[in-house]
């Protein structure tokens, strides 16, 4: 079936009548599809549908007849000189609507807003007026309190938020100047004047250590702390085993079990193991801590650790998902300790298959915490530097041997694309500041965990897929065609091509050839990072419809119930499912919970990405304070009609203000993303290498400027 044709299905059925609200799955049966591709194609089509309001989607996860009045829907970026830009939906390179700050009406930054466009074709940008505040970005505000008399304000840490909030005195919390805080707003102001708010929490003086890092965790509404009910459940728990526990499960605590993990990694909850098979056949089993064998449905932790949805990383904490004792201690699968695991055995052949599995309840006994560091450095040869790894050496490199065969004869083979990004570590020194920005250098071990990893999850997936009931899988559709037109568009002037028809959506091998195509060229790291964006993001969601970028038919999480609800959730439905106790009691519970469960993991998901987005932001430009005046060499990495940011080795980026541009007037082409000088036809063009000068690093607003050296 083609998209125009299953497009004017849906169009007939709900302007039909008798047309009654349905979920996904039940216009996907009514419809008659029953094949994979045809189930993603039918979600692609109802968002598309939503977008242009033919189709709307309501609380119950049901679909019905939507108004067809055209919105431009999007989140609004404030500016601190009082004006914002709202960036449309399903967008990479369409123009955002400039708002001026009169047609507002109260909108702030990060609110999702419904624009009206007031310019009119051929103006020279899209202006417009914010007809609805969809939903708020900030219930809560975090600042810096001025006390002045009876009252007081505080100023956002975020700059795009240009109103203070007003504080009455009575609303203070006997703040004083200088202190940050957290801030909720009590009323919002539709007329221009400042909203106001009450203080609920006083972080700490701004100038004391890690406070700047808390008050970004605490901007996200991050718990911090867990409540009294959950420490008190904590505390009740054990690392003891039961001798009729033990008899429940396959015990594996003489078998050659370790975990691989990074030097200052606490919480471990996978541990593998490889053996070979008389007919060279190998034998993978993956040990996952067995956390929801203490974590029960309905108990305070598990209340606690649905709301906080993951935990978070950043560069001096983590906000764990479960308390320390769990996390750290009695789930942990640390070395020489009997701990309760989910296990999954998978017997897979020379091409990759997975050709038999096991999956039970299992104890084990990790003989060893081995990191990456030394794994990689024992794979290499270099003994003297992993010497407590030598019993291990013949596991390691069939691990390695392995890994190779998945990736290649499993992944790559069926079309799967790697985004392999350089990932920046920020080390701080004693108080907090940063001294070194360096590249996290993804080694073999990295990828030997994470090939395990992957055929873990997959063959889960699999399983759980055939079982009568509904269970958590982690999609990941096809690239949204407008942004794929955008992307193609883009590549086509550098000569670069995406298959062989620019009407039909590419495939997994398309992309690899796209990576062979661009390796080594100046356009390569921008290409890389724009075929990104040009994904829609992996989503949790209570149906199966695959994995695009991994081109698997089946995917979820399994593998890190520690620190991930939604592997907490598939454990124990799994569970349930493999001793017969999914009742009915259980079957409507999944059915009519599922959906949000799976949502509000989402949700958290992208809360948690933010989290560590600005934080590592905040760092960079703390370090680029020192550095003021210094020289670097960097590639033009975006291009805006106000200027174009250089991105530097380190992943470190700044902006190069038009305004700071004086040796020319300079013309902003969008359509080949690039600046050319009116008079001496100077260009500075994206994915171009430049030498700059660090000009500003402002640590309140998260900016660094830099001026070309040219």
């Amino acid at each position: 079936m083609k998209t125009k044709e299953l497009k004017r299905i849906v169009k007939r059925l709900m302007n039909d009548k008798k047309y009654r609200n349905m979920t996904f799955d039940q216009l996907s049966d009514f419809i008659g599809l029953s094949k994979k591709k045809d189930r993603q194609m039918l979600s692609h089509v109802l968002k598309e549908l939503q977008v242009k309001c033919m189709v709307e989607k309501d609380g119950n996860g049901t679909y019905k007849k939507g108004n067809g009045a055209p919105k431009i829907v999007g989140v609004l970026r404030g500016n601190q000189r009082g004006f914002g830009f709202v960036i449309p939906d399903y967008s990479i390179f369409s123009e955002d609507v400039f708002i001026p700050e009169k047609a507002l009406h109260g909108a702030l930054d990060m609110d999702t807003v419904w624009v009206r466009l007031t310019s009119k074709p051929g103006d020279k940008r899209p202006e417009g007026e914010v007809v609805e505040i969809i939903a708020r970005g900030h219930q809560k505000i975090i600042g810096r309190y001025q006390k002045g008399k009876g009252f007081g304000f505080v100023v956002p840490d975020n700059d795009r938020l240009c109103k203070d909030i007003f504080i009455p005195e009575r609303r203070g919390r006997k703040a004083v100047t200088g202190d940050k805080v957290v801030t909720q707003i009590v009323s919002w102001s539709e007329t221009g004047k400042n909203p106001e708010g009450e203080i609920l929490e006083i972080l700490g003086n701004e100038s004391e250590p890690g406070i700047d890092i808390l008050s970004v965790i605490k901007e996200y509404d991050i718990p911090m702390d867990f409540s009294n009910d959950v420490e008190r459940e904590t505390n009740q728990l054990s690392d003891r085993i039961s001798e009729s526990e033990l008899e429940k499960r396959r015990d594996l605590r003489d078998q050659q079990i370790f975990t691989i993990d990074g030097d200052d990694a606490k919480d471990f909850d996978d541990a593998v193991s490889l053996t070979q098979t008389k007919d060279g056949n190998f034998l993978l089993g993956v040990h996952i801590a067995d956390v929801s064998h203490y974590v029960r449905p309905g108990s305070a932790i598990d209340e606690s650790a649905l709301e906080r949805g993951t935990s978070v990383y950043v560069v001096d904490r983590v906000v764990p998902m479960l308390p320390f004792k769990l996390s750290n201690d009695v789930c942990s699968l640390v070395p020489n300790k009997d701990r309760l695991t989910f296990s999954c055995e998978m017997e897979i052949n020379k091409d990759g298959q997975v050709v038999r599995y096991d999956i039970f309840k299992s104890v084990i006994c990790s003989k060893a915490r081995m990191t990456y560091k030394k794994v990689n450095a024992l794979l290499a040869d270099r003994i003297d530097e992993a010497a407590e790894l030598k019993p291990f050496r013949s596991e390691l490199v069939l691990m390695e041997e392995l890994h190779e065969i998945l990736r290649v004869k499993r992944r790559l083979n069926r079309g799967a694309i790697n985004f392999d990004f350089p990932e920046a570590k920020i080390l701080l020194d004693n108080h907090g500041f940063p001294e070194e920005v360096i590249i996290d250098e993804r080694l073999i071990s990295h990828r030997i965990i994470e090939e395990f990893m992957l055929v873990c999850n997959e063959t889960i997936a699999e399983h759980v897929s055939k079982l009568d009931a509904p269970f958590i899988f982690r999609n990941h559709p096809e690239p949204h065609p407008e942004k794929l037109v955008a992307f193609r568009t883009f590549i086509n002037r550098y000569g670069f091509k995406l298959g062989k028809n620019d009407d039909q959506v590419p495939s997994g091998h398309d992309f690899q050839q796209l990576v062979v195509d661009i390796e080594g060229k100046n356009e390569e790291r921008v290409i890389t990072l724009l075929m990104l964006r040009t994904m829609q993001q992996a989503v949790y969601e209570g149906h199966n419809l695959g994995h695009y970028a991994l081109g698997a038919s089946f995917y979820t999480h399994f593998t890190s119930p520690i620190r991930r609800y939604p592997d907490l959730f598939v454990h124990r439905y799994l569970a349930k499912a493999m001793t017969g106790k999914i009742n009915k009691k259980s079957l409507d519970y999944l059915e009519k919970n599922i959906d949000a469960v799976a949502s509000h993991a989402s949700e958290t998901e992208r809360r948690a990405e933010n989290i560590e987005r600005e934080i590592t932001k905040l760092k960079m430009t703390e370090y680029m304070t020192r550095h003021l005046g210094d020289e670097f060499t960097g590639r033009i990495s975006g291009v805006t009609s106000f200027g174009f940011f250089v991105e530097l080795e380190n992943t470190i980026e700044g902006l190069v203000r038009l305004a700071d541009l004086k040796d020319d007037y300079y013309n902003y082409d969008p359509d080949l993303h690039q600046h050319i000088g009116e008079h001496r036809g100077k260009i500075f063009r994206l994915g171009q290498e430049i030498k700059i000068k660090v000009a500003k690093a402002d640590v309140s607003s998260k900016q660094i400027d830099f001026v070309p050296m040219d």
